[in-house]
């Protein structure tokens, strides 16, 4: 086994962990959905499934856990792909140390300070998992859109600049819209529409990089005039 197919292989692990990742999430919710009577997800956050005192509170840490570690791992082949190509430029750089650490800060948001039970006094915990979910929320989309912007100053990927503003309009709008749903019937319809928007820019990009692993190494950046 040569060094290059070992870095190979573990590059489509790091890409591989992107589309995961997503997936994880879903599987997630709606298992803690189903293991949790008169849970409903039209109405219900998904922070909701990881309350102190929530059924089966531990097996869905775990699995929210693992949702977070992908993330991690899909960051740092971002950085990695980034760096093996531009070095110089901070931009990419950037989005992707973003990346990461959303990652890091999403391990904490349901296990070390998960959302406060609706209509039970605030904790430090809760308050710290509102304050969590805030800035998470911006370091995605500056995230999204440093990463964005370097795949379209390197061409590598033709028109992924666009989708990334598109995506990253919609993921305002949601946000909006959730956030004047709260306590409403749809609030859980709301939040999740919001994190599947973020979720396809994610699965796209990984995708990309997994099917490019081994064409792309020779590639030169080619700066978009």
């Amino acid at each position: 086994m040569t060094k290059r197919f070992r870095v190979g292989q573990r590059n489509y692990l790091l890409y591989l962990s992107g589309m995961i990742a997503p997936l994880i999430f879903i599987i997630t919710a709606i298992l803690g959905g189903v293991l949790r009577p008169g849970y409903s997800h039209l109405a219900d956050t998904v922070s909701e499934l990881f309350s102190p005192g929530s059924p089966n509170k531990l097996l869905l840490d775990i699995f929210h856990t693992i949702y977070a570690l992908l993330l991690i791992l899909f960051g740092i082949g971002i950085l990695q792909f980034i760096q093996s190509r531009d070095h110089s430029n901070w931009i990419g750089r950037l989005g992707a140390w973003l990346y990461i650490t959303m990652g890091i800060l999403s391990v904490g948001t349901a296990t070390i300070f998960p959302q406060d039970p609706w209509g039970s006094p605030p904790t430090f915990p809760g308050e710290m998992h509102i304050n969590l979910s805030g800035i998470l929320s911006i370091i995605t989309i500056i995230s999204m859109g440093l990463i964005g912007a370097w795949f379209n100053k390197s061409g590598l990927i033709p028109h992924f600049w666009k989708f990334t503003w598109v995506i990253i309009g919609l993921t305002i709008l949601a946000t909006g819209f959730y956030v004047s749903n709260l306590s409403t019937p749809i609030m859980g319809l709301t939040e999740r529409i919001t994190i599947i928007i973020g979720f396809s820019w994610t699965f796209i990009l990984a995708q990309w990089l997994y099917r490019s692993t081994g064409t792309t190494n020779s590639v030169r950046i080619r700066p978009n005039q």
